[in-house]
Protein backbone atom coordinates (compact mmCIF):
# COMPACT_ATOMS: atom_id res chain seq x y z
CA UNK A 1 0.00 0.00 0.00
CA UNK A 2 1.23 3.64 -0.76
CA UNK A 3 2.44 5.89 2.04
CA UNK A 4 0.35 9.05 2.35
CA UNK A 5 3.35 11.14 0.46
CA UNK A 6 3.12 8.50 -2.39
CA UNK A 7 1.52 8.82 -5.59
CA UNK A 8 1.05 5.87 -7.90
CA UNK A 9 2.93 5.87 -11.06
CA UNK A 10 1.73 7.65 -14.23
CA UNK A 11 1.36 4.81 -16.54
CA UNK A 12 -0.59 2.88 -13.80
CA UNK A 13 -2.74 6.30 -14.15
CA UNK A 14 -3.05 5.92 -17.78
CA UNK A 15 -3.95 2.53 -17.83
CA UNK A 16 -6.45 3.17 -14.90
CA UNK A 17 -7.65 6.50 -16.76
CA UNK A 18 -8.17 4.20 -20.19
CA UNK A 19 -10.20 1.65 -18.71
CA UNK A 20 -12.42 4.09 -17.34
CA UNK A 21 -12.82 5.81 -20.19
CA UNK A 22 -14.14 2.80 -22.36
CA UNK A 23 -14.79 0.56 -19.16
CA UNK A 24 -13.65 -1.87 -20.56
CA UNK A 25 -10.23 -3.69 -20.69
CA UNK A 26 -10.68 -4.92 -23.84
CA UNK A 27 -11.01 -1.61 -25.56
CA UNK A 28 -8.34 0.18 -23.28
CA UNK A 29 -5.98 -2.18 -24.36
CA UNK A 30 -6.63 -1.47 -28.12
CA UNK A 31 -5.94 2.18 -27.26
CA UNK A 32 -3.07 1.62 -25.60
CA UNK A 33 -1.56 -1.10 -27.27
CA UNK A 34 -1.18 -3.67 -24.82
CA UNK A 35 -3.42 -7.05 -24.12
CA UNK A 36 -6.03 -6.92 -22.06
CA UNK A 37 -4.67 -8.95 -19.48
CA UNK A 38 -1.94 -6.24 -18.60
CA UNK A 39 -4.55 -3.43 -18.24
CA UNK A 40 -6.52 -5.26 -15.65
CA UNK A 41 -3.02 -6.09 -14.00
CA UNK A 42 -2.30 -2.66 -14.08
CA UNK A 43 -5.52 -1.81 -12.13
CA UNK A 44 -5.33 -4.81 -10.29
CA UNK A 45 -1.50 -3.14 -9.10
CA UNK A 46 -2.96 0.55 -8.56
CA UNK A 47 -6.07 -0.67 -6.29
CA UNK A 48 -3.52 -2.40 -4.37
CA UNK A 49 -1.37 0.21 -4.34
CA UNK A 50 -3.95 2.37 -3.24
CA UNK A 51 -6.23 0.19 -1.12
CA UNK A 52 -9.53 1.18 -2.43
CA UNK A 53 -11.50 -0.90 -5.12
CA UNK A 54 -11.96 1.02 -8.08
CA UNK A 55 -14.18 -1.13 -10.00
CA UNK A 56 -16.81 -3.48 -9.71
CA UNK A 57 -15.83 -6.51 -11.96
CA UNK A 58 -18.92 -9.00 -13.77
CA UNK A 59 -18.11 -11.18 -15.23
CA UNK A 60 -17.09 -9.37 -19.07
CA UNK A 61 -18.89 -5.85 -17.58
CA UNK A 62 -16.95 -3.36 -16.00
CA UNK A 63 -18.51 -0.69 -13.18
CA UNK A 64 -16.52 2.30 -11.24
CA UNK A 65 -16.83 1.82 -7.59
CA UNK A 66 -18.41 4.93 -6.34
CA UNK A 67 -14.18 5.94 -4.93
CA UNK A 68 -13.24 4.89 -8.51
CA UNK A 69 -15.60 7.23 -10.50
CA UNK A 70 -14.71 10.08 -8.15
CA UNK A 71 -10.74 9.22 -8.68
CA UNK A 72 -11.49 8.76 -12.56
CA UNK A 73 -13.09 12.42 -13.05
CA UNK A 74 -10.04 13.80 -11.29
CA UNK A 75 -7.00 11.77 -13.05
CA UNK A 76 -8.94 12.28 -16.57
CA UNK A 77 -9.42 16.18 -15.79
CA UNK A 78 -4.99 16.25 -14.97
CA UNK A 79 -4.45 13.90 -17.52
CA UNK A 80 -5.80 15.65 -20.20
CA UNK A 81 -4.51 19.10 -18.55
CA UNK A 82 -0.80 17.61 -19.57
CA UNK A 83 -2.25 16.29 -22.80
CA UNK A 84 -3.16 19.90 -23.77
CA UNK A 85 0.30 20.95 -22.16
CA UNK A 86 2.53 19.03 -24.03
CA UNK A 87 0.45 19.72 -27.14
CA UNK A 88 0.88 23.00 -26.52
CA UNK A 89 4.58 23.07 -25.95
CA UNK A 90 5.17 21.03 -29.33
CA UNK A 91 2.91 23.49 -30.98
CA UNK A 92 5.13 26.70 -29.85
CA UNK A 93 8.66 25.44 -29.29
CA UNK A 94 9.13 22.32 -32.79
CA UNK A 95 8.54 25.29 -34.45
CA UNK A 96 12.29 26.67 -36.03
CA UNK A 97 13.29 30.00 -37.66
CA UNK A 98 15.87 29.25 -39.94
CA UNK A 99 17.82 31.87 -41.28
CA UNK A 100 19.67 31.43 -44.66
CA UNK A 101 21.79 33.62 -46.95
CA UNK A 102 21.55 32.12 -50.69
CA UNK A 103 23.18 33.23 -53.73
CA UNK A 104 20.87 34.99 -55.64
CA UNK A 105 20.89 32.29 -58.95
CA UNK A 106 20.28 29.29 -55.91
CA UNK A 107 17.34 31.42 -55.12
CA UNK A 108 16.05 32.05 -57.96
CA UNK A 109 16.54 28.79 -59.88
CA UNK A 110 16.54 26.38 -57.23
CA UNK A 111 14.86 26.76 -53.99
CA UNK A 112 12.33 29.68 -54.53
CA UNK A 113 10.54 27.79 -57.23
CA UNK A 114 10.28 24.93 -55.50
CA UNK A 115 10.14 25.96 -51.63
CA UNK A 116 6.66 24.92 -51.60
CA UNK A 117 7.76 21.27 -51.62
CA UNK A 118 10.00 22.25 -48.26
CA UNK A 119 7.21 23.59 -46.39
CA UNK A 120 5.04 20.54 -47.37
CA UNK A 121 7.96 17.84 -46.01
CA UNK A 122 9.00 19.96 -43.03
CA UNK A 123 5.75 22.54 -42.18
CA UNK A 124 7.51 23.28 -38.49
CA UNK A 125 10.79 24.96 -40.04
CA UNK A 126 9.63 28.66 -41.07
CA UNK A 127 12.66 29.96 -43.37
CA UNK A 128 13.93 33.52 -43.53
CA UNK A 129 15.51 33.77 -46.51
CA UNK A 130 18.27 36.79 -47.67
CA UNK A 131 20.03 36.95 -50.86
CA UNK A 132 23.18 38.25 -51.35
CA UNK A 133 26.86 37.56 -53.47
CA UNK A 134 28.47 38.72 -50.92
CA UNK A 135 29.57 36.36 -48.18
CA UNK A 136 26.95 36.56 -44.69
CA UNK A 137 28.51 36.57 -41.23
CA UNK A 138 27.77 32.82 -40.60
CA UNK A 139 30.79 33.14 -37.73
CA UNK A 140 28.42 35.43 -35.47
CA UNK A 141 25.54 33.69 -36.27
CA UNK A 142 23.67 36.73 -38.10
CA UNK A 143 22.20 33.84 -40.27
CA UNK A 144 22.04 29.81 -39.71
CA UNK A 145 23.39 28.77 -42.96
CA UNK A 146 24.70 30.24 -46.07
CA UNK A 147 25.32 28.92 -49.19
CA UNK A 148 28.40 30.09 -51.06
CA UNK A 149 30.00 29.62 -54.41
CA UNK A 150 34.29 29.11 -53.62
CA UNK A 151 36.89 27.50 -52.04
CA UNK A 152 36.97 26.35 -48.72
CA UNK A 153 38.26 26.28 -45.71
CA UNK A 154 36.24 29.06 -44.41
CA UNK A 155 37.29 29.96 -40.96
CA UNK A 156 35.75 28.33 -37.69
CA UNK A 157 32.97 27.33 -40.25
CA UNK A 158 31.91 23.96 -41.15
CA UNK A 159 31.42 23.17 -45.20
CA UNK A 160 29.64 20.36 -47.13
CA UNK A 161 29.94 20.47 -50.95
CA UNK A 162 26.51 20.14 -52.33
CA UNK A 163 27.47 20.30 -56.63
CA UNK A 164 30.38 20.48 -58.15
CA UNK A 165 29.79 24.05 -60.67
CA UNK A 166 30.60 24.66 -64.28
CA UNK A 167 30.26 28.28 -66.52
CA UNK A 168 28.52 27.94 -69.91
CA UNK A 169 27.93 30.74 -72.24
CA UNK A 170 24.25 31.81 -72.46
CA UNK A 171 22.90 34.38 -74.94
CA UNK A 172 19.81 35.63 -76.66
CA UNK A 173 17.91 32.83 -78.32
CA UNK A 174 18.96 33.44 -82.55
CA UNK A 175 22.72 34.17 -81.63
CA UNK A 176 24.24 31.34 -83.14
CA UNK A 177 22.41 31.78 -86.35
CA UNK A 178 23.06 35.62 -86.39
CA UNK A 179 27.04 34.91 -85.54
CA UNK A 180 27.07 31.10 -87.42
CA UNK A 181 28.32 29.80 -84.41
CA UNK A 182 27.65 25.88 -85.27
CA UNK A 183 29.94 26.50 -88.35
CA UNK A 184 32.47 28.87 -86.84
CA UNK A 185 32.20 28.74 -82.83
CA UNK A 186 35.45 31.47 -82.79
CA UNK A 187 33.02 33.89 -83.91
CA UNK A 188 32.06 34.15 -80.12
CA UNK A 189 34.75 36.87 -80.17
CA UNK A 190 32.39 38.99 -82.29
CA UNK A 191 29.14 38.76 -79.86
CA UNK A 192 28.75 41.30 -77.16
CA UNK A 193 30.12 40.25 -73.73
CA UNK A 194 28.73 41.08 -70.45
CA UNK A 195 30.82 40.77 -67.44
CA UNK A 196 30.77 40.67 -64.01
CA UNK A 197 32.43 43.25 -62.25
CA UNK A 198 32.78 41.07 -59.38
CA UNK A 199 34.23 38.22 -61.71
CA UNK A 200 36.16 40.80 -64.52
CA UNK A 201 38.69 38.44 -65.38
CA UNK A 202 36.24 35.40 -65.88
CA UNK A 203 35.78 36.15 -69.84
CA UNK A 204 39.48 36.25 -70.25
CA UNK A 205 39.60 32.61 -68.49
CA UNK A 206 37.00 30.92 -70.60
CA UNK A 207 38.55 32.21 -73.69
CA UNK A 208 41.82 30.85 -72.44
CA UNK A 209 40.13 27.51 -71.75
CA UNK A 210 38.50 27.27 -75.28
CA UNK A 211 41.03 28.62 -77.27
CA UNK A 212 39.46 30.96 -79.20
CA UNK A 213 41.44 33.99 -79.19
CA UNK A 214 40.49 37.25 -78.36
CA UNK A 215 37.02 39.04 -77.83
CA UNK A 216 36.65 41.97 -80.35
CA UNK A 217 32.33 42.66 -79.56
CA UNK A 218 30.48 45.25 -77.53
CA UNK A 219 31.72 44.82 -73.59
CA UNK A 220 28.99 45.53 -70.91
CA UNK A 221 29.93 45.44 -66.99
CA UNK A 222 27.05 44.79 -64.54
CA UNK A 223 27.58 44.40 -60.90
CA UNK A 224 24.86 42.52 -59.94
CA UNK A 225 24.15 38.54 -61.58
CA UNK A 226 20.65 38.28 -62.00
CA UNK A 227 20.76 41.01 -63.91
CA UNK A 228 23.57 40.07 -65.78
CA UNK A 229 21.33 37.29 -66.71
CA UNK A 230 18.48 39.38 -67.48
CA UNK A 231 20.61 41.27 -70.04
CA UNK A 232 22.07 37.73 -71.23
CA UNK A 233 18.41 37.16 -73.12
CA UNK A 234 18.57 40.68 -75.08
CA UNK A 235 22.04 42.34 -74.71
CA UNK A 236 24.50 39.79 -75.42
CA UNK A 237 26.83 36.45 -74.24
CA UNK A 238 27.04 35.93 -70.60
CA UNK A 239 29.04 32.95 -68.30
CA UNK A 240 25.91 31.31 -66.21
CA UNK A 241 27.15 29.28 -63.09
CA UNK A 242 25.73 25.89 -64.24
CA UNK A 243 23.75 23.25 -63.79
CA UNK A 244 21.92 26.38 -61.54
CA UNK A 245 21.00 27.74 -64.46
CA UNK A 246 19.70 24.76 -66.28
CA UNK A 247 16.18 25.95 -65.77
CA UNK A 248 16.63 29.39 -67.85
CA UNK A 249 17.95 27.35 -70.74
CA UNK A 250 15.28 24.43 -70.39
CA UNK A 251 12.99 27.67 -70.75
CA UNK A 252 13.95 29.10 -74.17
CA UNK A 253 14.39 32.39 -73.33
CA UNK A 254 18.52 31.85 -73.36
CA UNK A 255 20.48 29.34 -75.64
CA UNK A 256 24.09 27.69 -74.56
CA UNK A 257 25.61 27.66 -77.71
CA UNK A 258 28.43 25.96 -76.43
CA UNK A 259 29.11 23.17 -73.89
CA UNK A 260 29.85 23.69 -70.44
CA UNK A 261 33.23 23.74 -69.02
CA UNK A 262 34.34 22.17 -65.69
CA UNK A 263 34.27 21.63 -62.99
CA UNK A 264 35.80 24.31 -61.85
CA UNK A 265 37.50 24.46 -58.36
CA UNK A 266 35.00 26.69 -57.13
CA UNK A 267 32.22 24.69 -55.65
CA UNK A 268 28.63 25.23 -53.95
CA UNK A 269 28.83 24.65 -50.36
CA UNK A 270 26.84 24.51 -47.41
CA UNK A 271 28.58 26.48 -44.83
CA UNK A 272 27.60 27.04 -41.00
CA UNK A 273 28.72 27.20 -37.76
CA UNK A 274 30.79 24.48 -35.81
CA UNK A 275 28.11 24.53 -33.07
CA UNK A 276 25.22 23.67 -35.04
CA UNK A 277 26.19 20.83 -36.29
CA UNK A 278 23.65 18.63 -34.75
CA UNK A 279 20.85 21.32 -36.19
CA UNK A 280 18.20 19.16 -37.53
CA UNK A 281 16.25 22.24 -38.96
CA UNK A 282 20.10 22.68 -41.06
CA UNK A 283 20.51 18.95 -41.90
CA UNK A 284 16.45 19.16 -43.13
CA UNK A 285 17.24 21.99 -45.82
CA UNK A 286 20.55 20.67 -46.50
CA UNK A 287 18.94 17.26 -47.79
CA UNK A 288 16.28 19.12 -50.08
CA UNK A 289 18.54 21.31 -51.44
CA UNK A 290 20.77 18.32 -52.26
CA UNK A 291 17.62 16.81 -54.08
CA UNK A 292 16.57 19.58 -55.97
CA UNK A 293 20.63 19.91 -57.25
CA UNK A 294 20.12 16.03 -58.34
CA UNK A 295 17.25 17.03 -60.29
CA UNK A 296 18.77 19.39 -62.01
CA UNK A 297 21.90 17.61 -62.49
CA UNK A 298 19.64 14.92 -64.47
CA UNK A 299 18.02 18.07 -66.28
CA UNK A 300 21.12 19.59 -67.52
CA UNK A 301 22.34 16.18 -69.13
CA UNK A 302 20.01 16.26 -71.78
CA UNK A 303 20.67 19.80 -72.82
Amino acid sequence: MLTRRDLPTLNLLRVFEAAGRYLSFKKAAEALFVTPPAVSQQVKTLEEQLGIPLFIRKNRELAFTEAGEQYWQQINTQLNQLRQATATLRKDYSHRVLKISLMPPVASRVVLPNLASFHKEYPDIELRIETSLRNADVLSQQVDLAIRFGEPPWDGLLHEKLIDAYIQVVCPTGTSEKYQLKQAPKNICNVPLIHMTERPYAWQRWFEMTGFGEPTGQQYYLDDYPAAMDAAESLGAMLALMPVETPLINSGRVEAPFPALGPLEESIYAVYHEGNKDDLAIRSFINWLLQQFNRLELKSSHI
